[in-house]
């Protein structure tokens, strides 16, 4: 008797990404994300200003994206664990460690809402309060290109894992392997040479779209079949600790 639980997980990770796809843009290409001004401390504070209360409701959706990239480090394991657990392991932890990063960078812009709202630093002139705000924000940023990297290797192991499963088809595995390769190019690219960002911003774009797009639907449409319900129906129910940290010989189907 199989179980159907790995398929409705497959749906909801199929959910969660649309979700993602929803509420990243709003934060990461618009809103909060678009406020810094590189090089003019005093337009940035005038953006973060302007914005208003939308600062502050950003930083709610990015608490929400966090949440949702936990939950998929855990959905995502449970999947693919049956391809091979030390990759499915270390595929969760690269996403967990990058939902902390993204939970920790709140702190981030939480400075920024400080620096705004004068209180402790209503010792400072307004344009050594605005530099603060600028620097804070820079800070910010460049926390979102570490916990990048985190999800630049998660996309790449994902990829290996969706490419040697037997319930996704294997171009889908292609997709994703160009989409990690282009967030870990725009992470270090930017890290290392700030003046690329324009460029591999639109790089990013056009590398992760057509796989993460083509791993969502064909979660929502297509679920993960019935073979790795039959799979997972081996690994799952009472299968020990030792065994699912790598002790049992992993299941291979090709």
């Amino acid at each position: 008797m199989t179980s159907p639980e790995p398929n409705r997980y497959a749906r909801l990770v199929g959910v969660l990404y649309v979700v993602l796809f929803v509420l990243g843009p709003l934060v990461f290409l618009g809103g909060k994300g678009a406020v810094l001004v590189p090089d003019d401390a005093a337009a940035t504070a005038a953006n973060v200003r302007a914005l208003g209360d939308g600062y502050r409701t950003g930083m709610g959706i990015e608490a929400v994206i966090f949440l949702i990239e936990v939950l998929l480090s855990g959905l995502l394991y449970v999947m693919f664990r049956g391809v091979n657990v030390a990759i499915a392991f270390s595929a969760s932890l690269a996403r967990f460690g990058e939902a902390v990063l993204q939970g920790a960078n709140l702190l981030t812009s939480a400075l920024v809402l400080g620096a705004v709202s004068g209180g402790a630093l209503d010792a400072f002139a307004p344009a050594q309060r605005d530099a603060l705000l600028h620097l804070f924000q820079q800070a910010n940023g460049a926390m979102i290109l570490v916990w990048g990297l985190f999800f630049g290797l998660h996309v790449l192991l994902l990829a290996w894992l969706v490419y040697r499963s037997t319930f996704l088809p294997r171009w889908i595995g292609v997709l994703l392997f160009v989409a990690g390769a282009g967030y870990l190019a725009q992470s270090f690219g930017v890290l290392l040479v700030p003046a690329w960002a324009p460029l591999l911003d639109t790089v990013v774009v056009a590398t992760a779209v057509p796989g993460e797009l083509a791993f969502t639907l064909w979660l929502l449409v297509k679920g993960a079949g019935p073979r790795v319900a039959a799979r997972a129906s081996r690994h799952g129910g009472g299968l020990q600790l030792d065994h699912e940290l790598g002790f049992e010989q992993p299941l291979h189907t090709q």
